[in-house]
């Protein structure tokens, strides 16, 4: 089989390059019978998911393709979207020499593993690997809803009340707060020039990132970002 096609590189692990349109093209040798044209067309489409594994389905072929001809060429005339939804534009010679062109619609599913919560994990609680579950399933698209990785949920607290049984997704997951009301914590003040670490009360709850208000051992109140567990940052 000769093929004559652009390679489109992927982004991560499991996205697509949606920018690019109808640029991948298989191009099959002169008068070569397709056996099967949806297997032709499976593995054209298969080529642009590097290291995935991936279903393929057609909710119908078009007649054309199931009266014994031979396909010509095979491009996208849609890349799939993040649903998994794409369209192939399909050349094809009938038996009688004629050559004409067909669409076909088809869905990706991609494998995806799933986290899911064995027990019943309220909201704000933080999350655990004791507490998971792991799933294997095929999704639609590329599944950018779910976690790809263990490690991506825990450390992670519940956003809101996560019953056992539940798929976890990223919409459910925010980050442990790193500082909280009335605890110690490291005051760093900074500037270009200078750097002073002082002792502190924290008088608000925050994440890292967020901006806080502390008192200092002296009673001056600030406010400062946090930059990790017990400690915020104050830049003047």
């Amino acid at each position: 089989m000769k093929c004559s096609r652009w390679r489109i590189m992927l982004k991560g692990s499991r996205k697509l390059a949606f920018f690019v349109f109808c640029l991948f093209v298989l191009v099959l040798p002169h008068g070569a019978r397709a056996a099967a044209p949806e297997a032709e067309i499976k593995d054209f489409i298969k080529q642009i998911y590097a290291d995935s594994e991936i279903q393929v389905v057609f909710s119908q072929l078009p007649p054309a393709l199931k009266d014994n001809v031979t396909l010509k060429n095979i491009s996208f005339a849609k890349v799939p979207d993040p649903t998994g939804d794409g369209i192939c534009l399909v050349g094809i010679i009938g038996k009688s020499g004629a050559e004409s062109s067909v669409y076909v619609p088809f869905k990706v599913l991609v494998k995806r593993t799933l986290y899911m919560a064995k027990r019943d994990i309220g909201k704000g609680e933080a999350i655990h690997l004791i507490d998971l579950a792991v799933k294997e399933t095929y999704l639609n698209g590329s599944g950018g809803a779910y976690p790809e990785k263990i490690e991506a949920l825990l450390n992670k607290t519940a956003k809101k009340e996560i019953h056992a049984g539940e798929v976890i997704t990223k919409q459910l997951l925010e980050d442990q707060m790193a500082v909280q009301k009335g605890e110690a914590v490291t005051i760093t003040v900074e500037n270009e020039r200078l750097v002073v670490q002082a002792k502190g009360t924290a008088l608000d709850k925050g994440r890292v990132g967020d901006l806080v208000r502390v008192r200092s051992v002296s009673g001056k109140e600030v406010i400062g970002k946090v930059a990790g567990n017990d400690a915020v940052i104050v830049e003047f």
